[in-house]
């Protein structure tokens, strides 16, 4: 019987390796090079005015994209103007931001909450990009002569840098709000956006090479 408990923890011993149940310590995994996090510049101040126009993100969901709109509203100047419009809940629209004329930025909605800004829409293969996305609103009449500021793009890019770097949103997921929608109507930011002046500004910020995204005109 001495020959016997060996023998029985041998072959127990390889059944065990069979199953994958090997008695050898495992190898220790190959560690995982650490994310480069970007610093987070500071946020521009903001006015806090919450809209009733909001809802909860889906469970679990990451924000990864950013929506530049213009507000389509001739003779508007301020922030709050448009504000009001976000604050009736009978509007049934919203944005998480609102950058006016002298570039005073009004918040309306949290960041991890969804604001109703995107309508119908799709980037890529995901549709529904109010789940995903933070809204931006800059002033404008959207008739392509009416100027975007210097103070809207000055804050503008403040905005976005910080919001790119605490999010860590890709470059190519700052998009206008005519790349993710079908309707016609829908054409802001409008054609005399400078999306070169507002992309290299940000870049300038985050201290990093300039990185057009090629379906930004």
């Amino acid at each position: 019987m001495g020959t016997i408990l060996p023998i029985a923890a041998l072959i127990l011993t390889g059944s065990l390796y069979a199953m994958g149940w090997g008695l050898r310590p495992a190898p220790l995994p190959t560690p995982t090079p650490a994310a480069t996090l970007r610093p987070v510049p500071p946020k521009p101040p903001v006015t806090f005015l919450p809209s009733p126009n909001q809802d909860e993100r889906p469970e679990g969901m990451v924000i990864d994209c950013l929506v530049i709109h213009d507000t389509e509203s001739p003779g508007v100047r301020t922030a709050r103007h448009i504000a009001n419009h976000f604050l009736n809940p009978r509007s049934q629209v919203s944005a998480h931001y609102i950058i006016g004329k002298d570039g005073e930025v009004v918040q309306c909605v949290e960041d991890e909450r969804r604001a109703w800004h995107a309508g119908p829409s799709k980037l890529g293969d995901r549709v529904k990009v109010n789940d995903f996305s933070i809204g931006i609103e800059l002033v404008n009449a959207q008739t392509g002569y009416d100027p975007f500021t210097d103070a809207q793009y000055e804050t503008l890019n403040q905005l976005v840098a910080h919001l790119v770097a605490k999010y860590n949103i890709p470059k190519e997921r700052i998009v206008g709000h005519k790349d993710i929608t079908d309707r016609k109507s829908k054409r802001d930011p409008a054609e005399n956006f400078d999306w070169n002046r507002f992309l290299a500004g940000v870049d300038s910020i985050l201290g990093e090479p300039y990185a057009r995204n090629p379906k930004q005109k």
